[in-house]
């Protein structure tokens, strides 16, 4: 009995001990994952100091080919001594511009009826929780989250996620930003929504954007300060009261930034992700979410 006793307890404290452990590596995931982030919010910080150091007739622009929009590995770029220890593990951030996408509190009803995805249905229900108290006495409260689109009344699987013919509501959204597109850094099923602008249009600004490789996300990237820029560098023509003018921007001041850290060699992975806004090089933390990962 006292053998018994005494196997089971050793069991026991061999369980617990596997569990504090797996608990330790969990939190030390999350702490890199938070890490990540703070790195990025640091990055973003100095890009709008040397952004207001710059004279004037070099400013504007926010695009892919700075440095931002290339994801960062802490491991490569030594932030770890002793990193030997973490073989297999990754800590890596990921910076997103939210304003190259259509925000669906601020955008022009417009906008949201040239997305294939949202049927004239949705876009009613859309402009009427923009406009309407939701609960009594509440007032009128923007979506949060761009998930929320899916509980409207009429949106389906199909639309939140897409098809071959139809782009992807939960790719093409976003709830941050005051509604203008930054024609640098939107997909081209974004740009396809904006109203009046001709097809050759788009792929004329997409083949200069993406440099002489026509790859997007690489170091020739290319980008504009402004309209007028665009204008010059593409051909395409810009119009004071044209759709471009009217719906687009080059310039960006909200950003998502992703940071995620792995621990046992992958199996526990954390993920933390933060929105800022960038207001004269200050970035302010708008929003901020993170979650642990693993068997």
């Amino acid at each position: 009995m006292l053998t018994a006793i005494t196997l089971g307890f050793g069991r026991r404290a061999v369980l617990e001990r596997r569990a504090a452990a797996y608990a330790l590596d969990q939190e030390e995931a999350l702490m890199m994952a938070r890490a990540a982030v703070d790195r990025g919010i640091v990055e973003m910080h100095n890009r709008g100091l040397m952004f207001m150091l710059l004279p004037r007739e070099l400013q504007g622009g926010t695009h892919l080919a700075e440095s931002w929009a290339q994801p960062k590995d802490l491991f490569d770029e030594g932030y770890f001594e002793n990193a030997q220890e973490y073989e297999n593990d990754e800590v890596i951030y990921v910076i997103t511009d939210e304003e190259r996408y259509i925000n669906i509190n601020t955008a022009p009803i417009e906008i949201l009826e040239e997305i294939e995805s949202m049927s004239r249905t949705i876009v009613r229900r859309v402009k009427a929780r923009r406009e309407k108290e939701v609960h009594e006495k509440e007032g009128v409260t923007p979506f949060q989250s761009i998930e929320e689109i899916r509980y409207l009344r009429g949106v389906s699987e199909k639309d939140w996620f897409g098809d071959r013919d139809k782009p992807a509501l939960k790719n093409i959204l976003t709830v941050w930003g005051d509604g203008k597109i930054n024609i640098n850094t939107a997909s081209a099923q974004v740009l396809h929504c904006i109203p009046k602008v001709r097809k050759r249009d788009v792929d004329t600004i997409l083949a200069y954007r993406n440099g002489s490789d026509g790859v997007p996300y690489t170091s020739d990237d290319l980008g504009f300060k402004n309209m007028q820029d665009l204008e010059e560098k593409t051909g395409v023509t810009v119009d004071p009261s044209g759709p471009l003018n009217t719906y687009c921007t080059c310039i960006s001041t909200y950003f998502r930034i992703t940071g995620v850290a792995t621990r046992r060699h992958g199996r526990i992975r954390a993920v933390c992700s933060a929105v800022i806004g960038l207001d004269e090089g200050v970035s302010n933390i708008l929003d901020w979410q993170e979650k642990t990962l693993g068997s």
